[in-house]
């Protein structure tokens, strides 16, 4: 059930602390922000007039993980400086954690932050302030994984036979039936192992024992199933030469998606928050923060010695000791980022199992059955504002190319053949946004 996302970062015994403690500060923060974001929607802005890049300072924090930390390498690359972006305080921004984000995002100590968003729905009780203003990524880590000595066929062999769903979902956990799985305690492991067992028909005994005694246990060879809480366990077996029998990816890319699907339980986006008030103030900025997280996702896909880069801040953040390569495989393997172009899965396909409707309605009607939040007081609409920016930025994106296609071949000043240059660079690196002002200047 979702509210075991809430569980992820805090435990069991944490969480109605947690709830607590979010219902205070958002109550704190719910006057001021009833007269600053009475709409509750993101209202666009028009672009700013002239051709000069506006400066802006954003109070910007990220928590210490592989998926939350690739913004360091634009950072490093001078990328948001090219779009007028800095952070405060300086030069990376805020280091910040499950346990203090909340309270970082609510006291107006961040403008925003990288995070799982539904953990500030508890704050709904008595605030609107936290949106959720891009999806970045679909956490893959959990995985049921074999030992290699059983050399077992997985979910993607029997569907690369031209088995259906069902069919290569059942064969695939049909040798765990009746043997012992072992999981790990955070209760936010159950619901996949769940939604397997319902979707296949199978039963198996469950183990729970720490990631850590079970990695032992399974370099060992005294373990035959582990399905891993922490991705970096999961990474490690696999490259130890464990089989992936079936993993989120899996159900992800292949199930059954759309709304009531089976599977909207096992689903674990990963984006960007903010503050309404912020956004609503600063709409442009926030379109080219982004337009360099694309670039960021497009960029690290085509070389990913970049992840070099972010591997020591990570490092640093998380205790970690991963290499640029280590960091690189995480991501890729776990926690795959979603490039601009993608993003029409969460925004614009219904029928998609990531489809942000679906998968908010999911999770806030989990958290009305468990009194976290009251019934009827919020829509997914109401907290993801990533659909509007998203089609925002398409909108320039299509507007620029209309502008450019009607330059093209024209006879130019100097002064405008520069400015066409520029839009193009613009455009290539996803600042659709200023690649529109500077073409609509050249245009005119």
């Amino acid at each position: 059930m979702k509210l075991n996302r809430l569980r992820r970062a805090w435990g069991p015994k944490s969480l109605s602390c947690f709830l607590l403690a979010a219902s205070i500060l958002a109550g704190s923060a719910a006057a001021g922000q009833a007269a600053q974001d009475s709409s509750d929607r993101f209202v666009p802005a028009p672009p700013e007039a002239g051709t000069a890049i506006p400066g802006a300072t954003i109070k910007f924090g990220m928590r210490p993980y592989a998926d939350n930390t690739p913004y360091v390498i634009g950072m490093k690359k001078g990328w948001f400086k090219e779009v007028g972006i800095s952070f405060t305080p300086p030069p990376y921004g805020l280091k910040a954690n499950d346990s203090n984000v909340l309270t970082l995002m609510l006291n107006g100590q961040l403008d925003m932050i990288s995070e799982y968003c539904p953990l500030f729905l508890p704050t709904y009780r008595t605030s609107r302030l936290l949106k959720c203003i891009a999806f970045t990524d679909n956490n893959q880590a959990f995985a049921i994984l074999a030992n290699p000595k059983l050399h077992l066929k997985t979910f993607k062999d029997y569907i690369a036979e031209g088995k259906s769903f069902s069919e290569a979902l059942k064969l695939a956990l049909a040798p765990l039936a009746g043997k012992t799985l072992v999981g790990a305690p955070e209760l936010s492991a159950r619901p996949f192992e769940e939604t397997l067992g319902k979707l296949s028909g199978l039963t198996w005994n469950l183990q729970v024992l720490d990631d850590s005694k079970s990695l032992v246990l399974a370099q060992a060879g005294r373990e035959l199933f582990v399905n891993p809480e922490g991705a970096p366990i999961t990474y490690t077996l696999r490259q130890a030469g464990w089989t992936d029998v079936v993993d989120i990816g899996d159900l992800v890319k292949y199930g059954p998606g759309g709304t009531n699907s089976p599977l909207e339980d096992v689903i674990d986006i990963v984006g960007i928050a903010a503050r309404s008030d912020y956004v609503n103030t600063n709409q442009n900025t926030v379109l080219r923060f982004l337009s360099v997280v694309w670039r960021i996702f497009d960029a690290t896909a085509k070389d990913p010695s970049l992840y070099d880069i972010q591997a020591p801040y990570l490092n640093s953040f998380a205790g970690t000791s991963l290499d640029g390569k280590g960091v690189a495989n995480t991501v890729n393997i776990l926690d795959p980022f979603t490039p601009f172009d993608e993003d029409k899965v969460y925004y614009d396909e219904p029928a998609n199992l990531v489809y942000y409707k679906s998968v908010w309605s999911a999770i806030i009607a989990d958290l009305e059955q468990h009194h976290v939040i009251p019934a009827g007081v919020v829509k997914p609409d109401d907290v993801v504002w990533g659909a509007p920016i998203w089609h925002e930025m398409t909108a320039y994106r299509d507007k620029t190319n209309a502008l450019l296609t009607s330059l093209s071949g024209k006879s130019l000043s100097a002064d405008k053949t520069k400015l066409v240059d520029q839009a193009k660079t613009f455009y290539t690196n996803f600042d659709y946004l200023d690649s529109y002002r500077l073409a609509l200047a050249a245009s005119q």
